[in-house]
């Protein structure tokens, strides 16, 4: 019944997608659109998609390809030519680099085409945001998530539900897959909705309380944190903006003392689920045990994602200095361990080695900077927050590793890239919008 159900929405959802990229819509904003839906919309039939197709491919992996292979058709060489991207593009030598140490040349090819897409996305992204501003575009590109935020809520109404924990606690991920790849979705919308801007989409409030809530059925604690300081500030602002001046101190005050309550309440109500990153705080020693000296109870820290890095560090402690240095290769943990890391920094240590690991440090740091030096305040405060919850939530999980968690790491970067820091304001057209055509200060499209 719930397969049916999933044809049903994703042919209306791909009715809403025509209808939106064949109205007010730049040709590289309907690019990312149909990218993002494609990618939801294949992933929601899993049974199908994610089975060996040609050549050891599934049909998500070929989707994922296309998207990557019109992308770079698509989109302008001069964006490519970006001094913001130098970051990442010495992370994606290090890459190769280890995989041609290691001779674990498909492992490389797979993982350089995800960030391929990342680039790409994140690209058409950029060129969007440059024409018609950032709200619009992300108006536009709610759309995109119509199919897994309705599949969500039908789950949730139906009781589809997927039984993940030993606690007995379960999650609602309107029949996709895994709910960490289904989590960055539910992130992504929430971040989506929370960059459009008041009174251009119906029931924004709502919308986004809604957006909340599904993240919360999803019960992947780690989106959970990565997402709140963004909740946070929307609610602020959104108090914020409906006060008279005169009001304003003493009525963010109380507002501010409630969503500190509300945050303390939410953290006692779910006390059990996070009780074990209080545990590891407390013992911070056992990341660098050998896993041969773990308790049974240091085992079922962090539901055994410590116990599982021990494994990856403990490997790369013990090698010869060429892996230390360059790692094992891209995806060398398959056939070697039976799980991945369930973290984005030891994966890197162990796939990448030392230069990968700090090239990816780099990337961050940099990241970082080109936030804080942003002339918009507010979307400075934001970005920087969503970065930070974005990189806390690496730490317990893996989501670079998915298409999902790189469309919304594609959403920052797009933010990063398009919006010019204070010393740029009063700048002379770039060459990029030279050839373009594009006349950022009226968001003229093509």
């Amino acid at each position: 019944m719930f397969e049916g159900l999933k044809v049903v929405v994703g042919l209306i959802s791909f009715i809403m997608v025509y209808r939106t990229i064949t109205g007010n819509c730049n040709k590289y904003l309907a690019f990312a659109i149909c990218a993002i839906w494609l990618r939801f919309f294949l992933s929601a039939f899993h049974s199908i998609t994610y089975s060996s197709l040609v050549a050891g491919f599934s049909i998500n992996a070929l989707g994922s390809i296309g998207v990557a292979g019109l992308g770079l058709l698509l989109i302008p060489t001069a964006v490519f030519t970006l001094r913001k991207l130098f970051p990442y593009y010495l992370f994606f030598a290090a890459i190769a680099a280890s995989g041609i140490v290691n001779f674990e040349i498909p492992g490389t090819i797979n993982v350089l085409v995800k960030w391929c897409y990342f680039l790409v996305l994140s690209g058409a992204l950029f060129l969007s945001i440059r024409m018609q501003g950032h709200a619009e575009t992300f108006k536009k590109l709610a759309v995109a998530f119509v199919m897994p935020v309705t599949l969500q809520v039908f789950s949730f109404l139906l009781g589809e539900v997927k039984a993940t924990e030993a606690d007995g606690s379960a999650s609602y991920i309107g029949g996709y897959n895994h709910e960490a790849a289904f989590s960055m979705i539910i992130v992504s919308f929430v971040f989506v909705i929370g960059l459009t801007e008041r009174g251009s989409i119906k029931f924004r409030s709502t919308l986004f309380s809604l957006a909340v809530f599904l993240l919360i059925l999803v019960n992947y604690r780690t989106a959970m944190l990565a997402v709140l300081p963004t909740v946070a500030v929307f609610y602020y602002n959104l108090i914020e903006q409906r006060i008279r001046p005169s009001q304003k101190v003493s009525v963010m005050t109380i507002v501010s003392m409630v969503i500190i309550l509300a945050f303390m309440a939410l953290s006692i109500t779910m006390r059990e689920r996070f009780a074990d990153i209080g545990t590891l705080i407390s013992n911070l020693d056992v990341v660098l045990k050998a896993p041969i000296y773990f308790s049974e109870a240091e085992k079922d820290i962090m539901s055994a994602r410590v116990y599982i890095w021990s494994f990856y560090i403990n490997a790369f402690v013990n090698a010869d200095l060429l892996n230390q240095l360059f790692g094992f290769g891209p995806d060398s943990w398959r056939g070697v361990f039976a799980q991945y890391a369930h973290n984005t920094f030891v994966s890197y240590l162990y796939e990448y080695g030392l230069l990968g690991l700090l090239s990816f440090l780099l990337l961050c740091v940099s990241i970082v900077f080109q936030i804080l030096t942003l002339s918009d305040s507010g979307l400075k405060k934001l970005l920087l927050l969503s970065f930070f919850g974005f990189m806390a939530m690496n730490m317990a999980t893996m989501p670079l590793w998915n298409i999902e968690g790189l469309i919304f790491f594609s959403l920052i970067g797009a933010l990063v890239f398009a919006n010019k820091p204070n010393k740029q304001l009063k700048a002379p057209i770039s060459s990029i919008e030279k050839v373009m055509g594009i006349n950022p200060t009226q968001g003229n499209a093509i």
